[in-house]
């Protein structure tokens, strides 16, 4: 949740103005009502089936606007980024964790004694990475990243 709070160059609240809006780094929006001296916006993180590969969140207040935007003596917006790390470890209080299936099924019912089965591995959706696969013979096949399956001989 990103606030916005309005005060002088005492720290006093600032609150006989119509309503404004912040726009920050990243296009959301935080509104301050009118006379009021606060508003708060909340963005969702990016999830991702990764642990501990997910990058910060960055924002910073980018412009203002609104009918008294222009009525302030000195409006000065502070431009400092905040960051906000993003945990997403699983087995944490209210994260699972990300479901990642792997299944295997045959791509024929039957096939004689001298024909080699075919099978094809699929993974439940796209990933951004390869996925290497192990077999219970121990061969191993990969499923590139941004596809779903992968055949094996």
């Amino acid at each position: 949740t990103y606030t916005i709070t309005l005060t002088n160059k005492d720290g006093l609240p600032i609150n006989n103005h119509s309503e404004l809006y912040f726009k920050l780094t990243d296009g959301t929006t935080v509104v301050v009502a009118a006379n009021s001296t606060t508003g708060s916006a909340t963005v969702i993180a990016p999830d991702n089936v990764y642990v501990g590969a997910n990058p910060p969140v960055v924002n910073a207040i980018d412009a203002v606007s609104g009918a008294d935007a222009w009525k302030f003596e000195n409006l000065n917006l502070d431009k400092t980024e905040v960051s906000t790390q993003v945990t997403d470890e699983p087995g944490t209080p209210g994260n699972e964790g990300d479901l990642v299936k792997v299944t295997i099924t045959a791509d024929q019912t039957s096939v004689a004694e001298n024909v080699k089965p075919t099978f094809t591995v699929h993974v439940n959706q796209p990933l951004d990475h390869d996925l290497v696969v192990t077999l219970s013979n121990n061969a191993q096949v990969t499923i590139k990243a941004g596809d779903t399956s992968v055949k094996y001989e």
